[in-house]
């Protein structure tokens, strides 16, 4: 019964999120597969979090088919979460569903800026369905019996980050009024492009820069824009960053 619980425990970790929002990633159906145990997550572990560095992640999930309850194999027909507590404040979860069913894959993206630095142990609940001779039969709600955790460094760790890596600094101030800043972490010379696109996919602006190593900004003048969402890219080589752009009124 225990990996079949850490493994329904870690598969509502990653995939509720607050206001049941739904994010437009995409699952890898290439590289992640279920091998040897019942499901499967892609990568099994998270990366950790940097205080004011934004943190952006997509998390691949095959739902186990069965599970062992009392010694007695069941089918699951859907997992369904029940509720999550103690994330780490600044970083949420957007998932593309909220109930999982076996033989699919699901896809989650993990975004946001870490205000608080710690080890963070995340308590999951979560309800599964199971057949039971031909009945679905909502099952009791299942607490992790261990922790899932997310670390989240101090500024003074962003120097540890490893090489050859590219992070973000979200931008500030978010929403803005007239200028905000959109920074980035890199760890060499390399040209950097900002793209920001309006409501229906059009690109309204486009800068590229020549970024060094270390800390870089776009400084952005928005006051001409019309008060909304828009949608931010910052594009690095093959790594392409997105995220949500409020002008205010």
């Amino acid at each position: 019964m225990k990996k079949q619980t850490l493994l329904l425990i870690s598969i509502a970790c990653i995939m509720l999120t607050p206001g049941k929002s739904y994010s437009q990633c995409m699952p890898d159906t290439v590289t992640c597969r279920d091998i040897l145990e019942p499901g499967q997550i892609c990568p099994d572990i998270l990366p950790d979090g940097y205080l004011g560095v934004s943190y952006n992640q997509t998390v691949t999930i095959l739902p186990p088919s069965s599970a062992t309850m009392y010694d007695i194999p069941f089918t699951i027909v859907k997992i369904k979460i029940d509720t999550i507590e103690n994330l780490p404040p600044g970083i949420v979860y957007e998932a593309n569903a909220t109930e999982l069913y076996p033989d699919t894959a699901y896809c989650v993206l993990l975004s946001g800026i870490p205000t608080e630095t710690g080890e963070f142990e995340v308590s999951i609940t979560v309800i599964p369905y199971i057949d039971l001779i031909g009945n679905v039969i909502k099952a009791d709600a299942v607490v992790n019996d261990t922790s899932v955790k997310i670390s989240v460094h101090g500024p003074n760790d962003i120097q540890n980050i490893p090489d050859e890596e590219f992070y973000i600094i979200g931008n500030h101030p978010n929403p803005f009024y007239e200028t905000t800043e959109l920074g980035f972490i890199i760890d060499k010379s390399s040209l950097v492009k900002l793209n920001i696109y309006n409501n229906i996919g059009m690109i309204i602006y486009s800068e590229t820069i020549e970024a060094e190593p270390g800390e870089n900004f776009f400084m952005f003048n928005g006051d001409h824009m019309v008060p909304g969402c828009y949608i931010y890219t910052i594009v690095y080589e093959q790594v392409i960053y997105s995220d949500k752009l409020i002008k205010s009124r």
